[in-house]
């Protein structure tokens, strides 16, 4: 295993780490991992630095990205709004690892935030033929939601009716408060990513699916409030030729960061195994509706 640091982009802001195979000339596929949050490329818990040099012993080239302004690489002199920055960053990672490997066909692998922008990259290059979300987008079923509150009430269920009780005095208080009452301090702000419809994002993924791209979807226990049973990918898209052709795992024992190290391996084993599959024609079965085995 050989690793090197870059930096590349117009301007040589942007700042990398390649993660090469010790033995093969030419890597099968590159797998570009980027940021979780403003976490920096090495990933939350080191994950991303090890996820690459496991991928080096399967014969994966790796590059890890810092986003503009992330990490140890700059913003642009004119950069553009976040989440079309983030594709343009991707696309320069892209064209550099291209360039300097000779690989012609990408992965991209990413958390969180980093689902959103590598969904937003892959639509947009067709370079990219496989897709790996961890704990990206996710749409609730009604079932969901019953399992939300149920699992609530098992768990700790005085706590649970005291909250709730709480939030119906509050609720109802609001509800009697003259309007011009209310502080500005009260207003409730939401400075975050908005996520596409349901439709919009089943879109997107069918529109992958259909260029060939495999996709694979993870969802760790805590999205709990979001996606909380095995057979929920397939309820929430049941009208999309897509379902039976995505892979979608549920770990609910797992955490959103890869705390522990069982968690790490068995991510780091399914990620390597799906882009073995990936490689040699068979993307696995997409375990719609099963729950997956580990943590």
């Amino acid at each position: 295993m050989n690793e090197v640091s870059l930096s590349f982009g117009a301007q040589r802001h942007l700042s990398a780490t390649l993660t090469l195979p010790a033995d093969e000339p030419t890597a099968r596929l590159g797998v570009v991992l980027l940021n979780v949050g403003i976490i920096h490329r090495i990933g939350p818990h080191r994950f991303n630095a090890k996820l690459a040099r496991a991928l080096a012993r399967e014969g994966f080239a790796t590059l890890r990205l810092d986003l503009s302004g992330q990490g140890d690489s700059g913003m642009p002199h004119e950069a553009l709004p976040f989440e079309q920055q983030a594709v343009a960053d991707l696309q320069a990672a892209i064209d550099h690892f291209q360039r300097i490997c000779n690989i012609g066909r990408f992965a991209i692998a990413g958390i969180c935030s980093g689902a959103y922008s590598g969904l937003a990259a892959a639509l947009a290059d067709e370079r990219v033929v496989a897709l790996w979300m961890l704990d990206g987008y996710a749409y609730p079923t009604a079932r969901t939601v019953w399992n939300r509150y149920t699992h609530r009430v098992r768990e700790a269920p005085l706590r649970t009716f005291a909250s709730w009780t709480r939030k119906l005095v509050k609720r109802a208080a609001r509800a009697i408060r003259p309007a011009g009452s209310r502080s500005a301090s009260q207003e409730v702000w939401d400075f975050g990513r908005r996520a596409p419809s349901r439709e919009a994002f089943g879109r997107d993924v069918q529109a992958l699916v259909d260029r060939g791209v495999a996709v694979c979807v993870v969802y760790t226990g805590s999205m709990r409030w979001y996606f909380n049973y095995p057979q929920q990918w397939h309820e929430a898209f049941s009208e999309f030729d897509f379902v039976h052709r995505v892979r979608c795992e549920y770990l609910p024992q797992a955490d959103h960061t890869a705390t522990t190290l069982a968690t790490q391996e068995r991510l780091i084993r399914g990620l390597a195994d799906w882009l073995q599959g990936t490689l040699t024609g068979n993307k696995l079965s997409p375990l719609n509706g099963q729950a997956s085995a580990g943590p």
